[in-house]
């Protein structure tokens, strides 16, 4: 009897032992909400409005896909430095926060399809004629949001003496204003939106020259928990009919995308 009920015990450990991993699998599209990770000081791809509220390109497209999916979305407001973090430990299903898909962040997460490609703006002062283009850069003080595709790329060109990192762009296009820094490097598209709604930085600043610093195939995509190919497959099915219907050119339209 004893013998037998050991037996009878260690079964149920096993079955729960094999059980387990498919318990941890649940994908997110067996979600009725999905919670959405951002980082509100990016426009136009997200930002607060002047009802505070959070808005952007980026916000508009992971609400068109819900809509398309039969799912809720909840916006989650963090650092952008916290967003992968956050996404891993699961307090997040989705990061919409105009985050490149880099092989370094591949290790770590999954990405849908990329929906924007990706160009860079070097934002010095009006006044500065010092630098036009990348060689230019050697020896200058450089700012950067923290933790960006624009922070890995100005890193690796061990060009600039110094780098200073924020956790918001305005932060950092700012040190360049008020002369303690030559330049920032921002996403064009954003670089454009502060110069064209911030009074302060379109009089003073302007952008010195632009490139495309990323690899083949990379852009701005909607990083997913690793191995969850349900979920991420049915966003790209959604975001191919999107592109294919015009409503992402729409989108882009709506917020003034380059």
């Amino acid at each position: 009897m004893l013998k037998t009920s050991k037996i009878f015990i260690l079964s149920v450990i096993m079955s729960l032992i094999v059980a387990a991993p498919s318990l941890a699998a649940k994908s997110v599209m067996d979600r009725t909400v999905i919670r959405v990770g951002t980082e509100a000081t990016y426009p136009p791809f997200e930002y607060r409005s002047e009802k505070n509220e959070i808005v952007g390109y980026d916000i508009d497209v992971v609400k068109a896909l819900g809509a398309h999916l039969g799912k809720d979305v909840e916006l989650v407001d963090m650092s952008f430095d916290g967003l992968i973090p956050a996404l891993l430990t699961g307090k997040i299903d989705m990061i919409a926060a105009g985050m490149t898909n880099t092989e370094e962040r591949r290790k770590k997460v999954d990405f849908s399809d990329v929906y924007y490609e990706i160009e860079n703006a070097f934002v010095t002062k009006s006044d500065d004629e010092s630098i036009s283009k990348i060689e230019d850069l050697a020896d200058k003080v450089a700012t950067v949001q923290i933790g960006t595709a624009q922070d890995i790329f100005i890193t690796n060109t061990k060009l600039p003496k110094e780098i200073k990192r924020f956790q918001k762009n305005d932060d950092a296009l700012r040190e360049v204003l008020l002369g303690r820094s030559d330049f920032c490097v921002v996403n064009l598209t954003v670089a454009n939106a502060y110069l064209r709604n911030n009074d302060a930085f379109g009089s003073t600043l302007k952008i010195a020259f632009r490139n495309f610093i990323h690899k083949q195939g990379e852009g701005i995509a909607l990083a997913i928990p690793k191995g969850d190919t349900t979920f991420q497959e049915a966003l790209n099915k959604v975001l191919d009919e999107m592109k294919k219907s015009g409503e992402l050119l729409g989108l882009k339209k709506k917020y003034q995308i380059d």
